[in-house]
């Protein structure tokens, strides 16, 4: 079993930050990660999992602010959702081809991605990175951001989610650690504000 976890990048001022949190009552850990870029870092639920797209909508009001959940899954792939003004304005999935199965209304197995993408039987999923566009992505980053090492990082889903995870984070020009990690280990840390 590999590493699962979420958490959320947001922009701003950490006044906004905080209050956005205040209005979502998730209980938190804000941690700095460059001037005016913030790890937000969930509660999950039963040990769980973390609702981060709620928050970052929120997260995302605040004028000129922007917000991306990130979501690990078992080390396979990662899910990021971008969002400006309360609106998700891009999505990253790090490889189509990892498909979980559903049922419909009538007891039919479906396949979908984890953008919810739908696949009915005999018809195969893409392969490779869906989203990776970095310029999507350069609003989150501090200068000087790695475009080419972006380029690079979004587009290697043979990595486990949690380097590729790294390897974004570290083009944008970013700490790392507060986004990759549990909310257990983001509170022992002792670096939240």
């Amino acid at each position: 079993m590999g590493s699962s976890y979420q958490t959320i990048l947001a922009t701003g001022d950490l006044a906004h930050v905080r209050a956005a949190v205040a209005v979502s009552q998730q209980e938190v850990v804000i941690i700095p990660v460059a001037e005016g870029r913030w790890a937000v870092v969930p509660m999950q639920k039963a040990g769980i999992y973390a609702e981060t797209e709620n928050l970052a909508e929120l997260l995302s009001l605040a004028q000129g602010s922007v917000a991306a959940s990130f979501d690990v899954f078992d080390s396979d792939v990662m899910v990021v959702k971008l969002f400006r003004d309360g609106r998700s304005y891009h999505e990253y999935l790090s490889d189509q081809a990892y498909l979980v199965e559903l049922w419909d209304d009538d007891d039919n197995e479906i396949l979908v991605d984890l953008l919810g993408r739908p696949y009915p039987p005999g018809l195969s999923a893409p392969s490779g990175a869906y989203g990776a566009d970095p310029a999507m992505f350069a609003a989150l980053g501090v200068e000087p951001i790695d475009e080419a090492q972006l380029d690079v990082a979004l587009s290697r889903p043979e990595l486990r989610a949690e380097e590729q995870h790294h390897a974004i984070l570290h083009a944008l020009n970013l700490d790392c650690g507060p986004l990759t990690t549990s909310f257990e280990k983001a509170t022992a840390s002792g670096l939240g504000v």
